[in-house]
C-alpha cells in the first residue's frame, strides 16, 4: 500500500483522478450515466475518501450509488461519507429456451456472445414478493444483488 500524498486532477472526460507521489493513477470518480448516481473506483481508502469528498463538494444531493451485496468494506467507505442503504435490487437471468410462459414487466433481452444462449434479464427488489414471483414463474434465477445507497 502506498501511503504517499495524493493529488486530485481532472481527466479529459471530467472525472476526478487520484494520483500518487509516483504519478500513478490510483483512483477515478465521477457521475455515472444514470442521473443522480456517482461512482468511485480506488485502490486505497485514502484515495476513495479524497475522490468521494471531491464529488460530494460539487454535486447537489440527493446522490446515489450501488454496492454489491456483501461488499462490507465498500459499504463502510460510503457510510463514512454520509450514505445510507436505500433499497436492494436483485438482477435475474431468465432463459429463453424454452421461452418463458410469462415475460416479467421491465425484462430486457441481453445480447450474448457467440456460443452463449440468449437470455432475458430483469431487476426487482427482493422484498417485492409479487415481482419476484413473476420473475421466478418465468424461470428467473437471481445472479447478483446490489444495495442502493443514498445521501440526501
Amino acid at each position: 500500500m502506498n501511503d504517499s500524498p495524493l493529488t486530485l486532477v481532472r481527466a479529459e472526460d471530467g472525472d476526478w483522478l487520484a494520483i500518487d507521489a509516483e504519478d500513478r493513477v490510483i483512483g477515478r470518480a465521477g457521475p455515472s450515466r444514470r442521473a443522480g448516481f456517482i461512482s468511485v473506483d480506488a485502490w486505497t481508502a485514502a484515495a476513495f475518501d479524497l475522490l468521494a469528498a471531491a464529488l460530494l463538494a460539487e454535486l447537489p444531493p440527493p446522490l446515489f450509488t450501488l454496492v454489491a451485496d456483501g461488499d462490507h468494506e465498500l459499504l463502510a467507505a460510503w457510510r463514512r461519507h454520509g450514505f445510507a442503504p436505500h433499497r436492494r435490487e436483485a438482477l435475474y437471468r431468465i432463459p429463453l429456451d424454452p421461452p418463458p410462459a410469462v415475460t416479467p414487466p421491465g425484462a430486457w433481452r441481453v445480447r450474448s456472445a457467440p456460443g452463449v444462449a440468449p437470455f432475458l434479464a430483469a431487476q426487482a427488489d427482493p422484498a417485492d414478493g409479487a415481482a419476484v414471483a413473476v420473475i421466478e414463474q418465468a424461470g428467473g434465477i437471481a445472479v447478483e444483488t446490489t444495495v442502493e445507497l443514498v445521501r440526501s
